[in-house]
């Protein structure tokens, strides 16, 4: 006897799994845009976070859903998940403590999900690993300092990748891609 796994799928895992595969999408495609099964950071918590997860984010409001999914709460330099609906100047102080990695450990480095104005705002030159020669992206609502805090952070293999959602669309900086702020 087989089973149909996606009839057996409930719409919370099917939405889980949906936006899973944007998130991996953003990374394979570096400056392209995925679409995301429902808006916001609160959609990612089911496909990331987990009893063995450490996230943060300061905002009182997406904590309660973070928590729900067992996620353990931890300080912003010990978290594997960071989740920021505004990446304005005090936010992003916290933001610079994320983990990098170590060089034999890079997976220790931090993942930064940050919700931006995508298509408006400073221009971004993207090159290296899942683009082919470069692309142009534009990124709004995220304080300039940012491009050169995360510049300083990304010391291949280690560094930050980070995500920025507009509503139901995800753009994926891995931390091998190399931006250039126009």
């Amino acid at each position: 006897m087989t089973i149909d796994m996606a009839v057996a799928q409930t719409h919370r895992e099917r939405q889980a799994h949906l936006a899973f595969e944007a998130l991996m999408r953003g990374l394979a495609q570096p400056g392209t845009l995925a679409r995301l099964p429902e808006p916001g950071l609160a959609g990612l918590a089911d496909s990331l976070l987990d009893l063995e997860v450490r996230v943060f984010t300061p905002d009182p409001v997406l904590e309660p859903r973070l928590a729900q999914t067992g996620a353990r709460r931890a300080p912003a330099d010990s978290a594997d998940y960071l989740f920021f609906p505004v990446l304005n100047d005090a936010a992003l102080d916290v933001a610079a403590q994320a983990s990098v990695g170590e060089p034999l450990y890079p997976d220790r480095a931090a993942t930064l999900f940050i919700e931006a104005d995508i298509g408006s705002g400073v221009s971004l030159g993207l090159s290296g690993p899942g683009i082919r020669g470069s692309r142009e992206l534009r990124i709004g609502g995220i304080t300039p300092v940012f491009w050169d805090k995360r510049q300083a952070a990304c010391r291949y293999p280690m560094g930050w990748d980070v995500f920025f959602i507009d509503g139901v669309h995800l753009v994926g900086l891995p931390r091998s891609t190399k931006i250039e702020v126009m």
